[in-house]
């Protein structure tokens, strides 16, 4: 068994080693140009040992926020009355914005380090490009909790306390992402190939897929962990 992981980590390294120049070089061309060409002037400073810092730091926060994604798809897609979504929305509606917060925060002291000289420019991209994945996590999470508030009677949404029009100004806070020039660095260490590339013109509501019309295959999601168990015993 030690012999097969050390071969599989040898492995995820390579490709890693090989991922991040490539995600290095692909940068987004869309109408925050300016930002974009500052963000490849910055590229141009960092070692390669914090670009290649950045880009783990963004496939965790990506890995991470995919996680958080279809855990609160499951919750939805399991709730089986109007109120038991009101009550998933609700909930996540309440994390999201509170996560949010502290994400605005920490851009905010970052950029405040930054013209302080308090911060290598290599660690200061770093951590924005991480930060920003974050924040397009919580701006898909609220535009599925918008969608599915959207569809719920009016009375349940009272009686949860639920403002659809507060969900979208949330949506609308995290797809700002902390304005064009963190989003141009985000997608600088990042790269913006799929379907959910950072930026403005992405899709927010291209996140969850939760299979089936009305409840997650728990054996699906169970399953895959049991591949994973016998793989490892092999």
């Amino acid at each position: 068994m030690n012999r097969t992981l050390s071969i599989t980590l040898a492995a995820v390294l390579v490709v890693a080693m090989v991922a991040v120049p490539l995600a290095a070089a692909s940068v987004s061309s869309s109408a925050n140009g300016q930002a974009t060409s500052d963000s490849e002037a910055g590229n141009e400073s960092i070692k390669p040992g914090e670009q290649f810092a950045a880009a783990v730091g963004v496939q965790n926060a990506e890995i991470e926020g995919d996680v958080s994604e279809r855990a609160f798809g499951i919750r939805i897609a399991n709730a089986e009355t109007n109120e038991t979504k009101a009550a998933v929305v609700a909930a996540q509606f309440n994390e999201t914005e509170a996560r949010l917060a502290e994400l605005e925060r920490r851009l905010e002291k970052l950029n405040e380090s930054r013209e302080a000289g308090d911060i290598s420019e290599g660690r200061y991209r770093a951590e924005v490009a991480t930060t920003v994945v974050e924040m397009r996590t919580l701006e898909r999470q609220a535009a599925t909790a918008e969608t599915t508030a959207a569809g719920l009677p009016e009375a349940v949404l009272t009686e949860r306390g639920i403002d659809v029009d507060s969900i979208r100004t949330l949506r609308d806070r995290a797809g700002d992402l902390g304005g064009p020039e963190t989003a141009a660095i985000a997608r600088s260490i990042a790269g913006n190939g799929d379907e959910r590339s950072l930026g403005p013109d992405s899709d927010p509501n291209s996140s969850i897929d939760v299979g089936g019309e009305n409840r997650i295959d728990e054996v699906g999601v169970n399953g895959a962990d049991e591949t994973a168990a016998e793989s490892s015993e092999a």
